[in-house]
């Protein structure tokens, strides 16, 4: 039984590659840390340096939490101006453990059977037992050894945050589609009182900084962005063509701003670790940043979301949808790829000192670990999530013929039940 939901599923195409860029930004920082391959490039005899953009790579994290905030409530923004049925929160976890769970544990189990038992590095079977379990149960971020030290795999700490967001999200979308101002209000403020706590109270941030209401703020401006994009998208579709350009042509600032913005905060932030306790200094300066990055990041997102078609195409060609659609494998998997090579096949030492070999490294790390995030995406996550889409039609279809036997039909209009056409940006 097909139904009409009245509600808009087109895709959002620049978000595929503003995806991507985040994703490439943070691996870069992770191989980087590695290699210290000088980051620049040379035009005309002259030396371009991006180096303070590679040296805050760890912060483009904030922008992946934040298109997630963006994408999720998308629907939910799409009910509030348009109608129809809100998604279903049992919907939104399935689609979520299928999408998170089997790649998820298939890195960490690959990283204990492969790498940290053949290796030896757990000194005791309580320690192994404890980062096992805490990574299995996305707990890691509440323990020491499994979020500061761990064994297995070090950029796994950013899918715990993401679950115990996803946890939290049918929640705090029931509550914004209600009380928007004061749901969203309220989760900013929580976020900006944590980090100001942290900032100013705890003597050692390192277990602080990126717990999850730390991004609380992050996430609540993700969730008024899809708000803002579908009040301005529905009004747009009834505008005049005039109306449209100046809305392409303020996109198009405000990209540009959004961009001036983020250049100013990394490079303001790459200046906080010098001198003595630099890393302390240097995640003080990732509290007090968070939030202008954050609406740098923001400004990026709208402005590709209503940018001309030109634009649109540079970031949503069919590269960056690639991308965008392995960039989840590619994210759990760079690191810990880079750390093995650069530990067994290069030497750290050698590795640093020797300019043919840094490229060599680079190279390689990117190459392998693009062939393994693909080969992931869609020998693992992809078939699984299937799966569950088809688990799902037929419930559903079976749902709607009970409905239409008791005249009680339950309409569902949860995008991210979609192709990837239909998902907003189709990455989240």
């Amino acid at each position: 039984m097909k139904q009409n939901h009245g509600v808009s599923r087109q895709e959002i195409k620049g978000l595929y590659g503003f995806r991507a860029i985040l994703c490439l930004i943070v691996a870069n920082y992770h191989i980087w840390q590695q290699s210290w391959l000088p980051q620049g490039f040379r035009i005309a005899g002259r030396w371009i340096s991006y180096d303070y953009i590679t040296r805050t790579g760890y912060m483009m994290v904030d922008g992946l939490i934040l298109l997630s905030g963006f994408l999720l409530f998308l629907p939910h923004a799409r009910v509030m101006t348009e109608g129809g049925k809100p998604p279903r929160a049992d919907h939104f976890y399935i689609k979520r453990l299928a999408r998170i769970v089997p790649s998820y544990i298939l890195a960490v189990l690959a990283a204990l059977l492969f790498i940290a038992l053949p290796q030896q590095l757990y000194l005791s079977p309580k320690v192994l037992w404890k980062d096992l379990i805490s990574h299995l149960t996305f707990s890691q971020t509440f323990f020491f050894q499994p979020y500061q030290a761990t064994h297995l795999n070090g950029v796994l700490w950013t899918v715990c945050i993401e679950v115990q967001l996803y946890l939290l999200f049918p929640v705090m979308a029931f509550c914004a589609r209600k009380k928007p101002g004061l749901t969203l209000g309220t989760m900013a403020a929580l976020g900006w009182l944590y980090r100001a706590y942290v900032y100013f109270k705890i003597p050692d941030t390192a277990m602080y900084i990126n717990q999850m209401p730390a991004f609380l703020d992050v996430y609540a401006l993700g969730m008024l962005g899809a708000l803002a994009y579908a009040t301005l998208d529905c009004w747009l579709k009834k505008a005049p063509d005039w109306k449209r350009w100046m809305a392409q042509l303020a996109a198009t600032a405000l990209l540009i701003i959004g961009l001036i913005l983020i250049s100013s905060v990394l490079g303001a932030q790459s200046k906080t670790a010098s001198g003595d306790n630099w890393l302390a200094k240097l995640r003080l300066g990732q509290l007090y940043y968070r939030l202008p990055l954050a609406m740098g990041l923001m400004g990026c997102i709208m402005g590709l979301a209503f940018a001309p078609k030109a634009l649109q195409w540079v970031f949503g060609n069919k590269l960056m949808r690639f991308f965008a659609d392995i960039s989840f494998n590619f994210y759990i998997w760079h690191q810990i790829l880079a750390v093995q090579f650069a530990k067994h096949w290069f030497g750290i030492e050698t590795l640093h000192n020797t300019p043919g070999l840094q490229k060599a490294f680079t190279l390689l790390c990117y190459a392998v670990a693009l062939v393994v995030a693909t080969a992931m995406t869609y020998g693992v996550e992809k078939p699984a999530a299937n799966k569950i889409n088809q688990w799902l039609k037929k419930r559903e279809r079976k749902n709607d013929y009970e409905g239409s036997e008791t005249g009680n039909t339950e309409q569902t209009t949860d995008s991210l039940l979609l192709p990837a056409e239909g998902g907003g940006a189709g990455t989240d």
